[in-house]
Protein backbone atom coordinates (compact mmCIF):
# COMPACT_ATOMS: atom_id res chain seq x y z
CA UNK A 1 0.00 0.00 0.00
CA UNK A 2 2.65 2.38 1.17
CA UNK A 3 4.26 1.70 -2.49
CA UNK A 4 1.27 2.45 -4.28
CA UNK A 5 1.00 5.76 -2.91
CA UNK A 6 4.48 6.79 -3.75
CA UNK A 7 3.79 5.54 -7.38
CA UNK A 8 0.72 8.24 -7.11
CA UNK A 9 2.44 11.15 -5.62
CA UNK A 10 5.17 10.75 -8.25
CA UNK A 11 2.48 10.38 -11.11
CA UNK A 12 0.75 13.35 -9.34
CA UNK A 13 4.27 15.35 -9.55
CA UNK A 14 4.57 14.80 -13.15
CA UNK A 15 1.30 15.81 -14.37
CA UNK A 16 1.84 18.95 -12.05
CA UNK A 17 5.04 19.63 -14.14
CA UNK A 18 3.40 18.86 -17.33
CA UNK A 19 0.36 21.06 -17.11
CA UNK A 20 2.81 23.45 -15.82
CA UNK A 21 5.15 23.33 -18.46
CA UNK A 22 2.41 23.35 -20.65
CA UNK A 23 1.09 26.64 -19.76
CA UNK A 24 4.17 28.27 -19.58
CA UNK A 25 4.68 27.40 -23.27
CA UNK A 26 1.39 28.57 -24.01
CA UNK A 27 1.43 32.03 -22.58
CA UNK A 28 5.14 31.95 -23.79
CA UNK A 29 3.38 32.32 -27.56
CA UNK A 30 1.81 35.79 -26.88
CA UNK A 31 5.64 37.39 -25.14
CA UNK A 32 6.52 38.63 -28.42
CA UNK A 33 10.18 40.47 -28.45
CA UNK A 34 12.12 43.06 -30.78
CA UNK A 35 15.57 41.16 -31.20
CA UNK A 36 17.41 44.48 -33.29
CA UNK A 37 20.68 43.49 -34.75
CA UNK A 38 23.01 46.46 -36.91
CA UNK A 39 24.48 45.48 -40.21
CA UNK A 40 27.40 46.87 -41.53
CA UNK A 41 28.46 46.46 -44.93
CA UNK A 42 30.81 48.93 -47.46
CA UNK A 43 28.64 48.13 -50.54
CA UNK A 44 25.66 50.26 -48.60
CA UNK A 45 24.88 53.46 -50.62
CA UNK A 46 25.10 56.11 -48.48
CA UNK A 47 21.35 57.38 -48.82
CA UNK A 48 20.42 54.07 -46.80
CA UNK A 49 22.36 54.52 -43.61
CA UNK A 50 20.62 53.87 -40.85
CA UNK A 51 17.73 52.41 -42.86
CA UNK A 52 15.37 50.03 -40.59
CA UNK A 53 14.44 46.71 -41.72
CA UNK A 54 11.62 44.98 -39.97
CA UNK A 55 11.24 41.14 -40.51
CA UNK A 56 8.51 39.50 -39.78
CA UNK A 57 8.00 35.85 -40.63
CA UNK A 58 5.84 32.89 -39.79
CA UNK A 59 2.69 34.15 -38.67
CA UNK A 60 1.06 31.13 -38.86
CA UNK A 61 -2.66 32.75 -38.87
CA UNK A 62 -4.90 29.85 -38.19
CA UNK A 63 -7.11 28.12 -34.96
CA UNK A 64 -4.36 29.01 -32.81
CA UNK A 65 -3.50 32.80 -33.85
CA UNK A 66 -6.22 35.12 -34.36
CA UNK A 67 -6.83 38.07 -36.62
CA UNK A 68 -6.97 40.15 -33.44
CA UNK A 69 -3.49 38.93 -32.79
CA UNK A 70 -2.45 39.71 -35.76
CA UNK A 71 -3.46 43.24 -35.74
CA UNK A 72 -1.73 43.86 -32.34
CA UNK A 73 1.53 42.49 -34.44
CA UNK A 74 0.90 45.27 -36.79
CA UNK A 75 0.60 47.53 -34.16
CA UNK A 76 3.93 46.89 -32.84
CA UNK A 77 5.29 46.79 -35.98
CA UNK A 78 4.29 50.43 -36.95
CA UNK A 79 5.32 51.72 -33.51
CA UNK A 80 8.87 50.64 -34.56
CA UNK A 81 8.34 53.31 -37.18
CA UNK A 82 10.97 50.58 -39.79
CA UNK A 83 11.47 52.76 -43.36
CA UNK A 84 10.96 48.91 -45.03
CA UNK A 85 9.20 45.64 -43.75
CA UNK A 86 9.34 42.48 -44.85
CA UNK A 87 7.42 39.26 -44.93
CA UNK A 88 9.16 36.06 -44.74
CA UNK A 89 6.19 33.51 -45.49
CA UNK A 90 3.92 31.07 -43.52
CA UNK A 91 1.85 33.69 -43.47
CA UNK A 92 -1.23 30.95 -42.57
CA UNK A 93 -1.33 27.53 -40.71
CA UNK A 94 -3.58 24.61 -41.16
CA UNK A 95 -5.66 26.50 -44.34
CA UNK A 96 -5.13 28.57 -46.81
CA UNK A 97 -8.45 30.07 -46.14
CA UNK A 98 -6.81 31.99 -43.55
CA UNK A 99 -5.05 34.05 -45.77
CA UNK A 100 -7.73 36.83 -46.60
CA UNK A 101 -8.22 37.56 -42.65
CA UNK A 102 -3.92 38.02 -42.15
CA UNK A 103 -3.70 40.14 -45.24
CA UNK A 104 -6.32 42.38 -44.00
CA UNK A 105 -4.37 43.57 -40.96
CA UNK A 106 -1.16 43.45 -42.69
CA UNK A 107 -2.37 46.06 -45.40
CA UNK A 108 -2.48 48.35 -42.50
CA UNK A 109 1.82 48.17 -42.26
CA UNK A 110 3.44 51.19 -43.24
CA UNK A 111 7.11 51.74 -44.35
CA UNK A 112 7.93 54.03 -46.93
CA UNK A 113 10.19 52.27 -49.16
CA UNK A 114 8.10 49.07 -49.21
CA UNK A 115 6.09 46.00 -47.80
CA UNK A 116 8.14 43.01 -49.24
CA UNK A 117 6.79 39.43 -49.35
CA UNK A 118 7.80 35.62 -49.70
CA UNK A 119 5.67 32.31 -49.24
CA UNK A 120 6.33 29.62 -47.00
CA UNK A 121 5.77 26.03 -47.23
CA UNK A 122 2.56 26.31 -44.95
CA UNK A 123 1.57 28.97 -47.68
CA UNK A 124 1.26 26.22 -50.43
CA UNK A 125 -1.76 24.08 -48.38
CA UNK A 126 -1.37 20.58 -47.97
CA UNK A 127 1.40 20.16 -50.02
CA UNK A 128 2.18 16.87 -48.59
CA UNK A 129 -0.80 15.31 -50.68
CA UNK A 130 0.78 17.14 -53.65
CA UNK A 131 -1.34 20.46 -54.09
CA UNK A 132 0.30 23.04 -54.97
CA UNK A 133 -2.17 25.97 -53.69
CA UNK A 134 -0.52 29.26 -53.00
CA UNK A 135 -3.52 31.05 -54.91
CA UNK A 136 -5.50 32.53 -51.62
CA UNK A 137 -2.47 33.98 -50.11
CA UNK A 138 -0.89 35.43 -53.68
CA UNK A 139 -4.66 36.79 -53.91
CA UNK A 140 -4.87 38.20 -50.40
CA UNK A 141 -1.23 39.52 -50.43
CA UNK A 142 -2.53 41.34 -53.72
CA UNK A 143 -5.44 42.99 -52.66
CA UNK A 144 -3.22 43.74 -49.11
CA UNK A 145 -0.79 46.24 -52.05
CA UNK A 146 1.98 43.94 -50.71
CA UNK A 147 4.58 43.02 -53.11
CA UNK A 148 4.87 39.07 -53.29
CA UNK A 149 8.28 37.97 -54.70
CA UNK A 150 8.51 34.75 -56.52
CA UNK A 151 12.06 34.44 -57.75
CA UNK A 152 12.41 37.65 -58.58
CA UNK A 153 13.44 41.10 -56.86
CA UNK A 154 13.42 44.62 -57.06
CA UNK A 155 15.14 47.75 -56.58
CA UNK A 156 14.76 50.15 -53.74
CA UNK A 157 15.22 53.55 -54.48
CA UNK A 158 16.39 56.75 -52.17
CA UNK A 159 18.36 59.65 -53.28
CA UNK A 160 19.15 58.92 -56.57
CA UNK A 161 20.78 55.43 -55.00
CA UNK A 162 19.45 52.20 -54.70
CA UNK A 163 19.93 48.29 -53.12
CA UNK A 164 18.55 45.28 -54.19
CA UNK A 165 15.96 43.28 -52.40
CA UNK A 166 15.33 39.59 -53.72
CA UNK A 167 12.59 37.27 -52.84
CA UNK A 168 12.93 33.30 -53.00
CA UNK A 169 10.40 30.53 -53.76
CA UNK A 170 10.21 28.47 -50.78
CA UNK A 171 13.07 26.17 -50.51
CA UNK A 172 11.34 22.85 -49.91
CA UNK A 173 8.29 23.15 -51.74
CA UNK A 174 8.83 25.90 -54.11
CA UNK A 175 11.67 24.84 -55.92
CA UNK A 176 13.55 28.54 -56.15
CA UNK A 177 15.77 29.61 -58.84
CA UNK A 178 18.70 31.89 -57.76
CA UNK A 179 20.02 32.77 -60.92
CA UNK A 180 16.19 34.08 -61.35
CA UNK A 181 16.11 36.00 -58.35
CA UNK A 182 19.35 37.88 -58.62
CA UNK A 183 18.76 38.40 -61.95
CA UNK A 184 20.42 41.97 -63.03
CA UNK A 185 22.51 42.13 -59.74
CA UNK A 186 26.38 42.58 -59.61
CA UNK A 187 28.90 41.86 -56.57
CA UNK A 188 29.00 45.73 -56.50
CA UNK A 189 25.46 45.81 -55.73
CA UNK A 190 24.40 45.56 -52.00
CA UNK A 191 21.69 42.97 -52.16
CA UNK A 192 19.36 41.72 -49.30
CA UNK A 193 17.97 38.31 -50.14
CA UNK A 194 14.52 37.03 -48.47
CA UNK A 195 14.02 33.45 -48.17
CA UNK A 196 12.01 31.74 -45.71
CA UNK A 197 14.06 28.92 -45.16
CA UNK A 198 17.52 30.12 -44.02
CA UNK A 199 19.04 26.44 -45.89
CA UNK A 200 18.86 28.56 -49.30
CA UNK A 201 22.02 30.26 -47.89
CA UNK A 202 24.23 27.26 -48.53
CA UNK A 203 23.42 27.48 -52.05
CA UNK A 204 24.54 31.05 -52.94
CA UNK A 205 27.42 32.29 -55.16
CA UNK A 206 30.06 33.63 -53.21
CA UNK A 207 29.89 37.55 -53.39
CA UNK A 208 26.23 37.86 -54.95
CA UNK A 209 24.26 38.80 -51.68
CA UNK A 210 25.43 41.00 -48.92
CA UNK A 211 22.37 39.81 -46.19
CA UNK A 212 19.67 36.90 -45.80
CA UNK A 213 16.65 37.22 -44.06
CA UNK A 214 14.70 34.48 -42.92
CA UNK A 215 12.40 32.28 -40.77
CA UNK A 216 10.95 28.80 -40.22
CA UNK A 217 12.71 27.36 -37.93
CA UNK A 218 10.86 29.24 -35.02
CA UNK A 219 13.98 28.57 -33.09
CA UNK A 220 13.30 25.46 -32.38
CA UNK A 221 10.31 26.24 -30.61
CA UNK A 222 10.63 24.14 -27.75
CA UNK A 223 13.92 24.17 -26.41
CA UNK A 224 16.20 22.98 -23.54
CA UNK A 225 17.28 26.18 -22.05
CA UNK A 226 17.18 28.20 -25.08
CA UNK A 227 20.03 26.10 -26.32
CA UNK A 228 19.53 23.43 -27.85
CA UNK A 229 16.40 22.37 -29.51
CA UNK A 230 15.16 18.42 -30.08
CA UNK A 231 13.57 19.60 -34.07
CA UNK A 232 15.06 22.21 -36.24
CA UNK A 233 13.86 22.45 -39.83
CA UNK A 234 16.80 22.42 -41.51
CA UNK A 235 19.12 20.33 -43.39
CA UNK A 236 22.07 22.04 -41.22
CA UNK A 237 20.67 21.36 -38.18
CA UNK A 238 21.25 24.09 -35.43
CA UNK A 239 23.13 25.99 -37.95
CA UNK A 240 20.15 27.83 -38.59
CA UNK A 241 18.06 28.38 -35.51
CA UNK A 242 17.90 31.30 -34.55
CA UNK A 243 19.92 34.45 -34.64
CA UNK A 244 22.99 35.90 -36.52
CA UNK A 245 25.03 33.34 -38.46
CA UNK A 246 27.98 33.89 -40.37
CA UNK A 247 29.17 31.83 -43.49
CA UNK A 248 31.57 31.86 -46.10
CA UNK A 249 29.46 33.29 -48.52
CA UNK A 250 26.87 35.41 -46.75
CA UNK A 251 25.52 36.76 -43.87
CA UNK A 252 22.48 35.00 -42.10
CA UNK A 253 19.71 36.73 -39.54
CA UNK A 254 17.19 34.22 -38.44
CA UNK A 255 14.04 34.75 -36.86
CA UNK A 256 12.04 33.05 -34.14
CA UNK A 257 8.71 34.05 -36.00
CA UNK A 258 5.76 35.04 -34.54
CA UNK A 259 3.17 31.85 -34.81
CA UNK A 260 3.26 28.09 -33.80
CA UNK A 261 3.37 24.86 -35.77
CA UNK A 262 2.53 21.88 -32.83
CA UNK A 263 -0.52 20.61 -31.08
CA UNK A 264 -0.50 22.35 -28.16
CA UNK A 265 0.29 25.75 -29.82
CA UNK A 266 3.79 26.12 -27.15
CA UNK A 267 6.20 27.71 -26.99
CA UNK A 268 9.49 27.07 -25.02
CA UNK A 269 12.67 29.66 -24.56
CA UNK A 270 12.35 30.50 -27.79
CA UNK A 271 9.94 33.46 -27.84
CA UNK A 272 8.63 34.89 -30.76
CA UNK A 273 10.16 37.61 -32.72
CA UNK A 274 9.90 41.00 -34.06
CA UNK A 275 13.33 41.18 -35.72
CA UNK A 276 14.79 44.71 -36.84
CA UNK A 277 17.86 45.33 -39.00
CA UNK A 278 19.59 48.54 -39.03
CA UNK A 279 21.73 48.75 -42.02
CA UNK A 280 25.53 50.78 -41.49
CA UNK A 281 27.66 51.80 -44.13
CA UNK A 282 31.27 50.85 -43.40
CA UNK A 283 33.96 47.57 -43.02
CA UNK A 284 32.17 44.32 -42.70
CA UNK A 285 32.92 42.65 -39.15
Amino acid sequence: RMRRRRWLRALIAVFVVIVAVLAYGYAETYRIEVKEYAFTDPELPAAFEGTRVVLITDIHRGPFLSQDRVRSLVERVNALVPDLVLLGGDFVFMGTDYAASCFEELAELKAPLGRIAVLGNHDYGDYQKGEDGPALVIEAAADAGITLLRDEGLWVEAQEERIYIAGANDYSVGKPSIPAALEGTSRDDFVLLLSHSPDLAEKLPEGAVDLVLAGHTHGGQVTVFGLWAPHVPSDYGHKYRTGLVETDLTTVVVSNGIGTSTIPPVRLLARPQIVVITLENGPNG
